[in-house]
């Protein structure tokens, strides 16, 4: 017996829409999952000496080396363009870009894959942000690279003031703060999560315990 042919049609439709809900469910979970691999825990000590580095430019090939006391802080930003939630982050620091929010800072998105898999990510192939691809592995155990994304934030004298995962604009404003505002020596506490924070807490404050000073 033939099936009739808008029976064949909306078969096919249906199968179509599957597919995509399944690819949708498991690019969701890959974002879920790379969040939570990225723990706070995860990136080098806070208030540690950051380490100097080479890379080669995406966009050029040219070798740079990454100098962590140039005198202006530092937004280094560990990802890759199959990392979902790099994916995610990537795309949020594009608008902080366009909105002025990364002007006290030195961006620098980091990669270890090849520098081909840019295009399939549409965050990282439209970043008007520098993107280095790693020369060697050891960057990445000095800054002990787990999982990404991974943020590290590193003043102007290349002291590390904050280190973990982020993909939300709070986040990302409040690395940018970490490195910027004066702290004093032998502050090592990292920036907290904004969902660790009692809202209305600035995350800097809670870190560097300047509102505990105002308790004794």
């Amino acid at each position: 017996m033939r099936v009739p042919e808008y029976v064949a049609i909306a078969q096919w439709a249906l199968l179509l829409t599957l597919g995509v809900l399944v690819t949708l469910m498991f690019r969701q979970l890959g974002r879920q999952l790379g969040v939570l691999k990225s723990s706070p825990a995860a990136g080098p000590t806070v208030g540690a000496p950051a380490a100097g580095f080479e890379y080669a430019q995406v966009d050029t090939g040219a070798r740079e080396f990454f100098e962590p006391d140039g005198g202006r802080a530092a937004l280094l930003v560990f990802a890759d363009p199959t990392c979902p939630a790099c994916e995610e982050l990537v795309a949020v620091l594009n608008q902080a870009h366009a909105d002025g929010g990364l002007a006290e800072v030195r961006p620098l998105i980091l990669i270890s894959e090849p520098a081909s898999y840019l295009q399939i990510s549409e965050p990282f192939r439209e970043t008007p942000l520098p993107v280095g691809r790693l020369v060697t592995d050891s960057t990445r155990q000095a800054y002990e690279v787990s999982a990404t994304p991974l943020l590290v934030a590193v003043d102007g004298r290349g002291v590390i003031r904050a280190a973990g995962p982020a993909t939300r604009p709070a986040d990302i404003a409040a690395f940018v703060r970490a490195s910027v505002i004066p702290q004093p020596d032998g502050a090592t506490l990292p920036v907290l999560p904004a969902t660790s924070v009692p809202p209305g807490q600035d995350m800097v404050r809670a870190t560097t315990g300047e509102e505990r000073g105002h308790d004794r």
